[in-house]
């Protein structure tokens, strides 16, 4: 491979059967292209650490749509952040249960607070915000606004 530098590792054996396991489940065909993934997490994950940094994610919510107007809500809070929120998608779970998920942009700070006023509605059940930081080289900026 051009323009890769070979290094060494060295682990436990119990970590590194447990490593082997765990990429081999994952469907990883060799232990470099695992480690590459784990380093490319670490750096993405420190770039959630700036909540300055402009980022996109996605916020996951399951929610009792029978509770009073926890879908007006969810609704409203959407509206209000338009400039954050993409898009989203709804799925009917059963007969009391929803799925939300809002694709957002913005600063992580604001996607942050946002992700916690919306997960914070009564009647949402479970939420979760999620963050894929584009490299900061290629992010200028998916429909940025100021």
């Amino acid at each position: 491979m051009d323009g890769v530098t070979r290094i060494g590792v060295s682990l436990e054996p119990e970590l590194l059967r447990e490593f082997d396991e765990s990429i081999s489940k994952k469907g990883y065909v060799s232990r470099s292209e695992a480690i590459r993934d784990l380093v490319r997490d670490s750096l993405a994950e420190n770039e959630w650490k700036n909540d300055e940094e402009w980022m996109v994610g996605t916020i996951v919510m399951v929610y009792d749509h029978t509770m009073t107007s926890v879908g007006d809500k969810l609704t409203d809070i959407q509206h209000a952040h338009t400039d954050m929120v993409k898009t989203s998608v709804h799925i009917h779970l059963d007969h009391e249960k929803c799925m939300e998920i809002l694709i957002c942009e913005g600063k992580l700070g604001d996607m942050k607070s946002f992700a916690n006023e919306v997960t914070s509605i009564k009647g949402v059940l479970r939420g979760r915000l999620t963050m894929a930081a584009p490299s900061t080289g290629n992010l200028h900026h998916i429909g940025h606004r100021h």
